[in-house]
């Protein structure tokens, strides 16, 4: 005789916690599609970049999750054991996080423009040509930026090391407290990792820091090889605007990215940059395939515009976005 339903404990619990998770993902997908049919931007995001942003994030904790479990403490199947926690924490939407994230997708965006629309090989850029340099800190920065490359290009997981040093204090403790939340118990082990990643983590080391390590031993004045993608490569170019124009790279990165090539045209004309070399970059990274508005207001406005107050309004993006960062709560109620 068959055991009544009241009477299976388990296959009854089952079954609420299934009608249960149903129910709460009814209510998560209201508030996706509200997020997603009105987006506060331009453009709402592409399902590349929204696919980018979430394989990216995974590798991150993926690769700081190796670095602080046992190997008999990793998932089997090599599933992330602390996502669904971190993700339903918030952490995994955290303003800076995000904006790293973004700005990785569209280094990825431009390097593909940049290889498709150049005429420079990797092996005559700047980075390669100063390995066999004189100066040794030169040439010990080119071999980290270019070993940074490889080493990402073979094991996406070490994206952490890209991590600006405050973000990745944030992201392994983090990490190290979801597992012990997992674990119902405190694991030395793992905060020993953690304490030993964090000391041994330099920024001087990463893409972007060897790129400004570069740009400030060879020399601000020649700057028509580091404001030019093509000889300098990306990672020294976008550095070498950064300090011209007090911008953070990721930022850069994002502008360059934007739109319309008109957020770049500022950025060049802020940065001094003469008209036909701006027209150049603009080509390099857009392409040709320029809007008639784009192309008329270069060629009416670049030159016309001031440089100081190119530059102004370029501070100002600055400080919105260290708003946004800092104060994400506070972005939607910001004055436009």
């Amino acid at each position: 005789m068959e055991t009544p339903l009241e009477q299976q404990p388990d296959l009854m619990e089952e079954m609420l916690a299934h009608a249960h998770y149903h129910a709460c993902d009814a209510q998560a997908q209201a508030i996706d599609v509200a997020n997603m049919a009105f987006p506060t931007g331009h453009k709402a995001p592409s399902d590349e970049m929204l696919s980018a942003v979430a394989q990216k994030l995974k590798n991150i904790i993926l690769g700081l999750e190796n670095s602080i479990l046992n190997t008999d403490e990793a998932d089997e199947n090599g599933q992330l054991v602390t996502w669904d926690l971190l993700l339903q924490s918030g952490f995994l939407k955290e303003a800076a996080l995000i904006d790293f994230i973004l700005a990785r997708f569209s280094e990825d965006k431009l390097e593909a423009a940049l290889a498709a629309n150049g005429e420079i090989s990797l092996a005559e850029q700047l980075p390669a040509q100063l390995l066999s340099d004189g100066n040794d800190i030169l040439a010990d920065a080119a071999q980290s930026m270019l070993a940074g490359h490889s080493i990402l290009r073979r094991s996406p997981e070490l994206l952490w090391r890209e991590l600006p040093s405050e973000l990745l204090h944030q992201a392994i403790w983090r990490v190290v407290a979801a597992l012990q939340i997992l674990s119902g118990a405190k694991n030395d082990d793992h905060i020993k990792r953690a304490k030993t990643i964090l000391s041994r983590h330099d920024e001087s080391l990463s893409i972007q820091g060897a790129a400004r390590k570069i740009v400030h031993f060879y020399g601000y004045e020649d700057d028509g090889i580091l404001l030019n993608p093509q000889t300098a490569g990306l990672p020294i170019f976008t550095a070498a605007l950064s300090h011209k124009l007090g911008l953070d790279q990721d930022h850069i990165l994002r502008l360059m990215d934007g739109h319309s090539s008109i957020i770049l045209a500022v950025l060049l004309r802020a940065a001094n940059i003469g008209r036909d070399e701006a027209m150049a970059i603009i080509c390099l990274f857009k392409g040709f395939n320029l809007t008639p508005f784009e192309v008329t207001s270069f060629d009416n406005n670049f030159e016309n515009l001031d440089i100081d107050r190119a530059g102004d309004i370029v501070t100002k993006w600055g400080m919105e976005r260290a708003r946004h960062i800092s104060f994400p709560a506070l972005n939607e109620a910001a004055p436009k």
